[in-house]
């Protein structure tokens, strides 16, 4: 699900009210300049835990710099600056994809293409796949995530990039999550068989298709493998779409033994859906390490943390059903939950546009610890990273 466009068009609503805006300077280094274009690793670097997608680049832009080279204070409320990063309401700086080392929060860029990038993941220490939108398919002279997204795969090595899914007929790609144990990218999708409902779908290396669901009284999205490849879980949505939350459900790789875990959440309040996600609907599960728990986020209420809203961050036991709510204060967004952790983005409101916040979480459930990996001016919204996945 993509969620940023409503965003983005209220926060500019945002800026726009806000008229000049004065803040205190803050210490800032000058940011580091790229200079080079296309791939810009020959391999992975093992010291790197995390790959994420960013518009962090466009801090460098001499737009955003004063004579100096040090980041404009305001950068955000600058005009020069602004228009760097949107367009009429839109993104136009384009996502590339980075790499950090958790430990020292060092960052590197691995990309620097003509795409738009809204995840990566390493597959092995040459090949990173990612959903990108890659031309302007809509006519509006920019490209980004309002663009055809399909999945493609980067070799670091040969400099090279190959599109998995252009020739498959798809729509709506959402949530490509590959799979070591399966050889296999899960995604959800639309095709001509059902024009109107996302469905879940694998793809290999090599473009060999398969439906996993095709149950037309629902839209399947937000899927993510098991580490050991052997259970699936998604969101699920009674069609027609929107008018009623998703939950999350689970089932074998295969497509065999689906159980409904949630039904979504409540809406006391009988609030309006916020954009068109109804209050309640849960998204965005991924399965622990031990395949005993679910980490998923839930929307609660569209009146609070604008203009995000609050999505909690949840945790479901598969074997008693009980849900832990570890986070109701924020947006916490698309989760994925690893050995090392969940690593989440969390976006958060602000008395000012500069002080509205998007960033690169860490939460380990054994210590209830959360760390926030982006600092300023990276954890600007909309800045900070949008998508992340262990290396």
């Amino acid at each position: 699900m993509r969620r940023e466009t409503i965003i983005l068009s209220l926060f500019i609503l945002v800026i726009l009210s806000s008229g000049c805006v004065t803040e205190t300077p803050r210490n800032e280094s000058s940011v580091p300049r790229i200079q080079e274009m296309g791939i810009l690793e020959e391999s992975i670097p093992e010291r790197y835990d995390i790959i994420f997608s960013s518009v962090r680049h466009v801090l460098d832009k001499e737009e955003c710099l004063q004579m100096n080279g040090k980041l404009k204070d305001n950068f955000l409320l600058d005009a020069s600056c602004n228009r760097a990063i949107y367009q009429s309401g839109d993104l136009r700086a384009r996502r590339q994809l980075y790499l950090m080392d958790m430990e020292t929060s060092e960052t590197k860029r691995i990309l620097e293409t003509q795409c738009f990038h809204l995840s990566g993941q390493v597959i092995d220490p040459l090949t990173i796949m990612t959903p990108a939108a890659c031309s302007d398919t809509d006519n509006d002279l920019l490209i980004n995530d309002k663009d055809f997204v399909h999945i493609y795969t980067y070799n670091v090595s040969s400099k090279t990039m190959e599109c998995l899914t252009c020739e498959k007929g798809m729509e709506a790609i959402n949530n490509p999550d590959w799979s070591p144990a399966q050889g296999k990218i899960l995604f959800s999708a639309r095709n001509g068989s059902f024009p109107n409902n996302n469905h879940l779908f694998t793809i290999d290396l090599e473009k060999n298709l398969a439906r996993i669901t095709n149950d037309p009284e629902y839209m399947d999205f937000d899927c993510s493998w098991s580490e050991d490849g052997t259970k699936i879980v998604f969101s699920r949505m009674p069609v027609p779409a929107f008018e009623k939350p998703s939950g999350i459900w689970i089932m074998d790789s295969d497509g065999t033994n689906l159980r409904q875990l949630t039904k979504g959440g409540n809406n006391p309040d009988n609030e309006e859906n916020f954009g068109p996600f109804p209050v309640g609907i849960d998204v965005d599960p991924d399965i622990s390490p031990d395949n005993g728990r679910i980490v998923f986020s839930r929307l609660i209420t569209g009146k609070r943390n604008i203009p995000f809203g609050v999505w909690q961050l949840v945790v479901i036991s598969l074997a008693t059903g009980t849900e832990t709510v570890y986070d109701s204060e924020y947006a916490n967004m698309v989760p994925e939950w690893k050995e090392n952790g969940i690593l989440f983005i969390r976006q958060s409101s602000g008395a000012k546009p500069m002080d509205i916040k998007q960033s690169l979480y860490y939460f380990d459930p054994s210590s209830v610890e959360f760390r926030e990996l982006e600092t300023y001016p990276y954890s600007v919204f909309p800045v900070g990273a949008a998508g992340a996945s262990w290396v």
